[in-house]
């Protein structure tokens, strides 16, 4: 049976409750130890990327500088440096926002992907190369303003070279055919995903002789995320690869290269005076008895010792040990 409290029972609980002499005790707080920490989460800058693609981008890209490098000189004969200065997880619109107003934004297919990655250079770079190609020094513009047409079909020779390279660098993740959709001053004009999406950027230092400016190469994170298996196998391939071969392969890109080789015989002391006063048919005392070794120098530098002898009727050098510093 439910008990029925008298009215004495109730004002003595209520008065309890006013002196907090409740017999009931609260529950004690869990330790700091248990307490979970809270951090902001933005879902419109989802990092969906993981470190390992990320890295592989770095690696992917880092080839493409150095050979886009070699690319561009050949193209422009001028001496230019190419270096890889950011991989950085961004929203599109942020991308936007850093980019200078105008400069040259290009829109570039990916074949057989659905999508568009983009390209931008900077205007720094962008009148001095177009001034070098039409023959001149290199010279940068006092003040920026929109490509006409006909500077926008020179500058698309550096593009096209870009693209190449890009297509090389890819290759090892998949083929892929890079194409030229459209190109512009104003990169709000080409909207490849909604500015809230998340981008990859990679920029790239370029120095041209006396001028600097930067590259930035923009990648949709949906077409990383198609593509995420390849990287993977690709990682892991490059961690199995044992340390000697890359070694190995230099060594063979070398073989066939020539050095020169010389036999340095002994030395001898000579004052300039003596040496003004030399003419045909003196002769010059050595340091050295004749039966010491002679050196054998690989691009003037000693590696070997032995004997000059002769071999089928012509002077040889027969090497008895390796020289010892």
């Amino acid at each position: 049976m439910d008990k029925i409290l008298s009215q004495d029972e109730i004002n003595a609980l209520f008065s309890a409750m006013a002196t907090e002499d409740v017999g009931l005790r609260a529950e004690p707080e869990k330790p700091d130890a248990d307490q979970r920490k809270v951090s902001r989460y933005d879902f419109h800058r989802a990092d969906r990327i993981s470190q390992d693609q990320m890295r592989s981008l770095t690696l992917l890209h880092d080839d493409f500088a150095r050979n886009f490098s070699s690319s561009l000189s050949a193209y422009l004969r001028a001496f230019v440096e190419v270096s890889l200065a950011s991989v950085e997880q961004r929203a599109y619109g942020e991308f936007l926002k850093v980019l200078p107003d105008p400069t040259l934004f290009s829109s570039i297919g990916l074949r057989p992907l659905d999508g568009n990655m983009a390209l931008e250079l900077n205007p720094n770079l962008v009148f001095p190369m177009i001034d070098m190609l039409l023959g001149g020094p290199g010279n940068v513009l006092a003040e920026a303003r929109n490509l006409t047409e006909i500077e926008m079909h020179i500058i698309e020779g550096v593009i096209n070279l870009a693209m190449r390279d890009l297509k090389e660098a890819w290759r090892p993740i998949m083929e892929m055919d890079f194409y030229l959709e459209g190109a512009g001053a104003k990169p709000q004009m080409f909207q490849i995903v909604s500015g809230g999406e998340t981008v990859v950027t990679i920029g790239l230092d370029i120095r041209v002789g006396e001028n600097a400016g930067t590259m930035n190469i923009c990648i949709p994170s949906r077409i990383l995320k198609v593509i995420r298996s390849r990287f993977d196998h690709q990682w892991n391939i490059r961690r199995q690869k044992v340390a000697g071969s890359e070694t190995d392969k230099l060594l063979n890109l070398i073989r066939t290269a020539g050095i020169s080789v010389s036999g340095v015989l002994k030395e001898s002391n000579l004052t300039v005076h003596d040496l003004l006063q030399i003419t045909p048919g003196d002769v010059i005392q050595l340091n050295k008895p004749m039966g010491d070794p002679v050196l054998l120098c690989v691009a003037g530098i000693p590696k070997f010792v032995g004997h000059v002898v002769m071999r089928h009727g012509k002077r040889a050098f027969e090497i008895t040990d390796r020289y010892a510093l």
